[in-house]
């Protein structure tokens, strides 16, 4: 009986510890979003919606996916999978995914915890930086790209649109962009109920 009763009470912390007050968390798998991203960076996947010429959202909310990130299902129907049918808005566009991702609700935490215009020490596989240019006195987020890793002691990226494996950030930035915001995903994000 005692037994038992240290079993049950074990078990139970172990349950508040992935849900508490109604609420579950997830971790996010950096090496299965870098893995991902590695995987589909020079080609796209079928199940997925996919375009030519504007992809690095898309691409991104992959890989954010494959880590274990839920696509959000919130009030704007924003960052919600529709498998090869046509996404929503943010799931492919820059600004929409930024402004989404770095929103809470009642229904999850942030998946950005904290942006930067300079590289912060904190840097990992599966962070994403937003890049863009100054359109009409106001930022516009044209391009996304995520950190795959280190490669001989710098950082490298995999992005979409046009396909890039392992490749310097210099490939994209200041050469195309003029802006640049360093975004840290969660290590883990809570929702509210479970699945």
């Amino acid at each position: 009986m005692f037994v038992a009763s240290i079993v049950a009470v074990l078990v139970g912390v172990v349950l508040a510890a992935g849900q508490s007050g109604g609420r579950e968390r997830v971790t996010y798998e950096r090496r299965a979003a870098a893995a991902y991203a590695d995987s589909w960076a020079l080609r796209t996947n079928p199940r997925y919606w996919s375009s030519p010429d504007n992809d690095c959202a898309n691409f991104v909310s992959q890989c954010l996916a494959a880590g274990g990130l839920r696509p959000l299902d919130d009030p704007a129907t924003e960052w919600h999978a529709n498998g090869v049918d046509f996404p929503t808005t943010a799931w492919v566009n820059c600004g929409a995914q930024k402004r989404t991702l770095s929103a809470r609700d009642e229904a999850h935490t942030r998946y950005i915890v904290r942006t930067s215009r300079t590289l912060p020490r904190a840097w990992a596989a599966g962070d994403v930086v937003y890049l863009g240019n100054t359109v009409n006195g106001k930022p516009e987020w044209q391009h996304v790209i995520i950190c795959e890793g280190k490669v001989n002691g710098g950082w490298v990226y995999d992005s979409h649109t046009k396909a890039y494996l392992r490749q310097p950030l210099d490939v994209w930035y200041p050469e195309h962009f003029s802006l640049i915001r360093f975004c840290l995903i969660a290590d883990a994000v809570s929702y509210r109920g479970g699945e």
